[in-house]
């Protein structure tokens, strides 16, 4: 299989068509080193979504599948970012919800790991999405780890009543674009260990304690198996 040239869009596509379509939740797909960070920043303040309704993908890490299904169904007008999740993202509904995938350069994402291991926070990236090539055998597994991302997506847009694939380097026309990048706080930090600052989700996830109590069940019970199918 082979990566075919993906339609890209630029943020302010993004941005006419959630107004177009009456959109009202955003689901952004990334992979660790794509600019996600902020991408979901800048695009969820561009497109004015509330603070308190902004969930990056720190709010969902370690968690089952069944979480973040279940979170998407109880909420509304919310703006997520997921970098995990990869085989079963086919499987989250929602009506007027458009869903993302940001589309960076395959060797500027391959830059960032090497930065990454040069200074000791890379957090096994490659080998975390490489347990996902048994899930997609007609996909050459020689290829680099961000161009596989790239072809399970261009399987996966189709599944979508509303779906783009955007361009991170539409968002360098963004002024003070580096400066910007650079400041970010409070969506996602990593420490001179290397382990990621995971935000407080107190009165954040509004579940019943007995639905936590099934879906911490369900983790534990998958959590066994080899397979990463449902993270």
């Amino acid at each position: 299989m082979e990566l075919n040239k993906l339609k890209l869009s630029t943020y302010k596509d993004v941005k006419n068509y959630y107004d177009e379509n009456k959109i009202k939740n955003v689901i952004l797909f990334s992979q660790a080193r794509s600019g996600s960070t902020f991408v979901t920043n800048y695009l969820s303040n561009y497109l004015k979504f509330d603070k308190k309704n902004i969930f990056p993908e720190n709010y969902f890490i370690n968690r089952h599948f069944s979480y973040l299904k279940e979170f998407v169904k109880k909420h509304d007008n919310f703006f997520i970012n997921i970098n995990t999740f990869v085989y079963r993202r086919i499987d989250i509904e929602k009506e007027n919800t458009l869903f993302i995938y940001l589309y960076r350069d395959t060797n500027e994402i391959l830059e960032s790991y090497e930065k990454a291991k040069k200074n000791n926070y890379y957090l096994g990236w490659e080998e975390y999405y490489s347990r996902y090539k048994e899930f997609y055998p007609e996909i050459d597994r020689s290829v680099s780890i961000p161009e596989f991302n790239h072809l399970v997506w261009q399987k996966q847009i189709n599944a979508f009543n509303h779906a783009i694939t955007l361009s991170f380097d539409s968002f360098k026309d963004v002024s003070d674009f580096l400066k910007n990048r650079s400041e970010i706080k409070k969506i996602k930090q990593i420490d001179a260990s290397g382990k990621e600052y995971i935000p407080d989700m107190k009165n954040r996830i509004n579940f019943s304690l007995t639905k936590k109590f099934y879906l911490f069940l369900l983790r534990k019970a998958d959590s066994k198996k080899n397979s990463v199918k449902n993270y």
